[in-house]
């Protein structure tokens, strides 16, 4: 009989302290940690890929980071990741992007930043297409 109050007593504890330290992760907001971070500066343009979209990207989403961001997530960057991160920004960080606008943002990045595109090439040390490897 002790052992089993002894092992709800250890179970009790365990779960307080999971209680307490996911509190205070989640203490921090998306408005407190985006804050802590210093400021994006703009991306330049001769850095953002080429596409339509190319200027609607850079003036709504270098305001928070910077390209390198995205090109760390070109070698995975399908329409449907893009498509979440698009929406992240906008529903959690509060990104002033009205539906069209997510739209043809999600449009330039599935194209100019997806997985066989030069930046993802790039990001992982490919220089050709699938189809020049064949």
């Amino acid at each position: 009989m002790r052992r089993i109050a002894r092992a709800a007593s250890v179970s009790m504890v365990i779960a307080f302290w999971a209680f307490a330290a996911s509190m205070s992760l989640s203490a921090a907001t998306p408005a407190k940690r985006q804050a802590a971070q210093p400021p994006a500066q703009p991306v330049p343009e001769d850095q953002a890929a080429p596409g339509p979209g190319r200027e609607l990207f850079i003036a709504r989403c270098s305001s928070c980071h910077s390209v390198d961001y995205i090109r760390m997530h070109a070698p995975f960057g399908t329409p449907a990741l893009w498509e979440a991160s698009v929406a992240k920004m906008r529903n959690a960080f509060k990104a002033p992007l009205d539906d069209e606008d997510a739209r043809a943002i999600v449009e330039y990045l599935s194209v100019a930043y997806g997985p066989e595109s030069p930046a993802a090439r790039a990001a992982i040390g490919r220089t050709g297409s699938a189809d020049d490897r064949q």
